[in-house]
């Protein structure tokens, strides 16, 4: 069979007793991806997406930060970018890519229009990660090194699964979902420090909600378009891409959420930056020196990755969450990193913008070795840290007081602290929920 039927016979014939990890790891992600779109929510790139939406009608789909529900793609494409807005989602090793800022959004626009309980949601959350996680393994790193935003491209595809999954579509019509899906997935990483950049993930929410929606009324698509002669693998990835053999052949065994599972942001840019800061405060703490006494600190990561980190000296702040320079001086300096170190005034301090040219970046000489943060200090010590694994990763994954911890500090201030306990409550308690439209409320409690 082809991929793209491959992928619709096991998302429709799946059952969905998953098991408990999958579903708690389900349960985490959303905890985490629905803090992510509160603390978004003001940011200019989530404003201007809801400014643009709100012209095109009333619905009945909630989003963050507007009084007024907007029909289901809408509230998908203006939700799933204030989720990105601040770089403090959740990442994904195989795709490299941010697979729930993008499948939650549309299947909350999607249920809410609906009136989905909150265990079809879960379900059609872990399917949805399946596919994207799965397509990450066959397409990258070819597709990734290509110069393609996987997140905007691979996550508009498995949206496109996620949303068929709950609104029940049959394998025939997944499949053109999935079909359909492929001529709505675009997005480059040329768009690094700018608000496009934060609107692939609102686009590729928006695009999956489409393309199940179009595949529900008839509409068609090519049963190559994964992997036939025009097809994505050929391309969106060049002939080194591992292709769809392998990936497809484990479907679901293991599921794709338990094997690698979601990395949860500790720090609130480019997750990339994530290691080295990790490194270089555990060696401030350790040693307690101060950003005085540092000479210089080289961070050392995989090539690849030197290129998403490009402004040295960021002029606002959505350059600032790509530069390993602003990020290393601000550990330095305040001792972490937190979402009020982007804003402009943040930007502006001097202390900080001082230590900046002390930073730099290294390619590691081994491929596959680990980030690596070097800091001499000028009483002529070097101090040396080599992380195997970021905090928040699957290995070192975050536990539940130090999810609800970021929870809470993504949401204070943004809500009266009665909706914010109300809405924390709903999360954890989605999978019992009969109706999510009671979880979404808490979202605007003042509307």
């Amino acid at each position: 069979m082809s991929a793209v039927s491959t992928l619709a016979d096991w998302a429709t014939g799946v059952s969905d007793d998953h098991g408990d990890e999958a579903y708690r790891r389900a349960r985490a992600g959303c905890l985490d991806t629905v803090a992510c779109l509160v603390a978004g929510a003001r940011d200019p790139a989530s404003i201007a997406a809801r400014e643009a939406v709100a012209g095109w009608g009333v619905g009945a789909a909630t989003v963050a930060g507007d009084s007024e529900r907007r029909p289901a793609p809408w509230a998908a494409l203006a939700n799933g970018t204030a989720v990105d807005a601040l770089d403090f989602d959740d990442y994904d090793v195989p795709a490299a890519s941010h697979p729930s800022a993008v499948i939650l959004p549309a299947l909350l626009a999607l249920g809410e229009e609906r009136g989905a309980t909150g265990r079809s949601l879960l379900d059609a959350y872990i399917v949805g990660v399946e596919v994207q996680l799965r397509l990450g393994e066959a397409l990258n790193l070819s597709h990734f090194h290509k110069g393609f935003h996987p997140t905007a491209t691979i996550g508009t595809l498995a949206a496109s699964v996620a949303c068929a999954r709950l609104m029940g579509l049959d394998a025939l019509a997944t499949g053109h979902s999935l079909s359909i899906a492929t001529s709505l997935a675009a997005g480059s990483k040329c768009q690094l420090g700018t608000t496009t950049v934060h609107l692939h993930t609102g686009l590729a929410a928006h695009n999956g909600v489409l393309a199940a929606s179009l595949a529900a009324v008839g509409a068609t698509g090519s049963d190559d378009a994964l992997d036939g002669e025009f097809g994505t693998l050929r391309l969106l990835a060049d002939a080194d891409a591992p292709g769809f053999d392998g990936p497809l052949a484990k479907l679901g065994n293991p599921l794709a959420i338990v094997e690698h599972g979601l990395c949860v942001k500790p720090y609130p840019c480019c997750s990339y930056t994530t290691s080295v800061i990790d490194g270089l405060l555990s060696l401030r703490s350790e040693h307690g020196f101060t950003s005085d006494e540092v000479e210089e600190v080289i961070a050392r990561i995989p090539d690849s990755q030197i290129g998403f980190l490009k402004f040295p000296q960021p002029e606002d702040e959505l350059e600032a969450r790509f530069s390993m320079e602003y990020c290393l001086a601000v550990a330095l300096h305040r001792g972490a990193v937190v979402v009020a170190d982007f804003t402009p005034a943040a930007l502006a301090d001097e202390e900080v913008r001082a230590l900046m040219p002390r930073v730099r970046m290294e390619a590691l000489t081994e491929p596959a070795g680990h980030d690596n943060v070097t800091v001499r200090l000028d009483d002529g010590r070097t101090l040396d840290r080599t992380v195997e694994h970021p905090r928040g990763s699957a290995a070192i994954p975050f536990g539940e007081d130090e999810l609800l911890a970021k929870f809470d500090s993504c949401v204070d201030g943004l809500l009266e602290p009665d909706a914010a306990a109300a809405l924390e409550q709903a999360l954890l308690d989605i999978e019992a929920l009969d109706d999510i439209r009671g979880l979404m409320r808490h979202l605007n409690p003042a509307s």
